[in-house]
């Protein structure tokens, strides 16, 4: 399988979904200090090397704390009803992402798979075609990061509940392409996660360096 080199750059949003409580981790993961960038900002950055790439945050929980360390390079969006689950999230912030503009796009990632980089973004916006889903492969099926055509987003918008696009990325109704992203495979859940970053240095802890898997 090879990227698309025939087809013109997509027009993408970047949609982050950064609003929950963290329970398993003691709530405000999003603003872990990982080497001195609270861990939200390190997905933040790496997207924001991509260019042309519109950023979208969904915030719920701590939102009033986390909000200062977005700053004013992203689309914040809060969403109330964060506490239903990330189902509402992704469907607060895709409404805002259609309200926005025309994009071919909408690239949903996490706020903890702070391994990921540049490269790996690049590479899942690379294979779109303009119709499939291209979505991270996992032993137990498809997940996020993943990508989704414009095609999809009425139907994403009305997404609830706590398993988020899962039903729709592993569902019998669409077409999916999966590709293997080995930094995905390492997110932060728990103290123990944090503290397995910390130990690395700096330079190997983030950004899609080969590593932890869980």
């Amino acid at each position: 399988m090879t990227p698309q080199t025939n087809h013109p750059v997509p027009k993408c949003a970047a949609l982050i979904l950064a609003a929950g409580e963290s329970t398993r981790f003691g709530g405000r993961k999003q603003l872990a200090d990982i080497h001195g960038v609270p861990m939200i900002r390190h997905t933040i950055d790496a997207l924001a090397s991509l260019p042309g790439l519109d950023r979208f945050v969904v915030l719920g929980a701590f939102a009033d704390e986390i909000r200062p360390v977005i700053g004013t390079d992203c689309h914040i969006v809060d969403n109330p009803d964060w506490a239903s689950g990330m189902g509402s999230s992704i469907a607060a912030g895709i409404k805002a992402i259609a309200k926005n503009g025309d994009y071919h796009a909408v690239l949903i990632a996490l706020c903890d798979q702070v391994r990921l980089g540049r490269g790996e973004y690049q590479k899942l916006i690379g294979f779109f075609d303009g119709e499939h889903i291209i979505a991270t492969r996992y032993s137990g099926g498809f997940g996020v990061p993943a990508l989704f055509p414009a095609s999809l987003f009425s139907e994403i918008a009305t997404l609830s509940g706590p398993s988020g696009a899962r039903a729709i990325l592993n569902g019998a109704d669409h077409d999916v392409i999966g590709l293997e992203l080995e930094a995905a495979r390492f997110d932060i859940d728990t103290r123990d996660d944090l503290n397995a970053v910390l130990s690395m240095p700096a330079g190997s802890a983030v950004s899609g360096k080969p590593g932890i898997s869980g």
